[in-house]
């Protein structure tokens, strides 16, 4: 009891941002909670000098709480989705996924940002944004400064996409579904890709909002990966790699919103609850970035998301071209 006292402080403080960060959000939509929430944290780590009394909760909210926000996230999947897409579609989801994932950390790499730098990037612009680096980062990384950035950066790209992506659609003269395609594959978090597509019509946002929720189902399999690839070894258990216990639980709670088997009204409090438990973790990893590493790694990182975002704008034109115009 005394030891949960001591987080106390940490919590409470993480709450307040991360709460704030969610009302301001409702505001900015196109920038989202979760992101205001990382900057809040990082402007009061900074401004205010918070002493030791705020460390524990603070690391507490990052670790515990946002392992069960990630759970919680398998609610949104609902593995359904893959039935509304031609072969040809998902064909080109899984490559543009797989070719960002593995771009982004290479490109990383060249650019002087650590390999677990390097995965968070490809996978916030792989698969769904915030959401995919929050699931990785308790597997691939320790470090505050990589994990808030990366949410930073992806978010300002998708920001950025909203307005460009259109744009691009048009000159390049696609139709309303390989548009929706398009922006379904690349664009960062789902509000972006409702935003940018509707934007467009009606059809073209109906089928880049399926297009992304069948990537927002990648996330699954390649954090799973990505436990095995990195996960640390477990000795009692014969060097065998252990998978982190939020993964489990992950896909337990998609499979439950898959089949449907709780009432409307409890599924949409959880879900309502995972966002807010992921906007607080968030608050909480900002509250420990310093202006230091921003100033640092921040030009840098950014760059390797530009890269990799136009990477994934010239793959996902090519195999649009290949796979459905040729």
């Amino acid at each position: 009891m005394k030891a949960f006292k001591e987080k106390i402080p940490g919590i409470l403080l993480a709450v307040f941002v991360g709460i704030t960060g969610r009302l301001v959000g409702n505001f900015v939509p196109n920038i989202g909670g979760v992101t205001i929430a990382i900057i809040l944290g990082f402007l009061a780590g900074n401004i205010f000098r918070l002493d030791s009394n705020y460390a524990k909760g603070i690391k507490f909210v990052e670790k515990k709480i946002l392992s069960l926000a990630i759970m919680l996230m398998g609610l949104k999947l609902q593995m359904d989705v893959l039935a509304e897409l031609g072969i040809s579609s998902i064909v080109i989801i899984i490559i543009m996924v797989t070719l960002t994932v593995f771009v982004g950390s290479l490109i990383g790499r060249l650019c002087g940002l650590s390999n677990s730098f390097s995965i968070l990037l490809g996978i916030g612009n792989g698969i769904c944004g915030s959401s995919a680096i929050a699931a990785a980062a308790p597997i691939v990384s320790n470090n505050e400064e990589e994990i808030g950035l990366s949410v930073s950066v992806v978010n300002l790209l998708g920001t950025f996409g909203i307005f460009i992506l259109p744009v691009i659609t048009g000159l390049l003269k696609l139709n309303e579904t390989t548009s929706g395609l398009m922006i379904g594959s690349t664009l960062q978090a789902t509000g972006q890709v409702v935003a940018a597509g509707f934007s467009i019509s009606d059809l073209t946002g109906e089928v880049a909002t399926i297009v992304k929720m069948a990537r927002i189902l990648m996330l699954g399999p390649v954090v799973l990966l990505l436990s095995f690839l990195f996960g640390k070894k477990d000795n009692s258990l014969d060097n065998n790699v252990s998978i982190p216990p939020f993964i489990i639980g992950f896909f337990i709670f998609s499979i439950i919103g898959t089949l449907q088997i709780l009432p409307v009204g409890v599924v949409q409090s959880l879900k309502y609850t995972g966002k807010l438990l992921l906007t607080v973790a968030m608050a909480g990893i900002g509250l420990r970035i310093r202006i230091s590493s921003l100033i640092n790694q921040g030009p840098k990182a950014l760059l390797v998301g530009l890269l990799i975002f136009v990477v994934q704008l010239v793959s996902i034109t090519g195999l649009i071209y290949f796979f459905l115009l040729k």
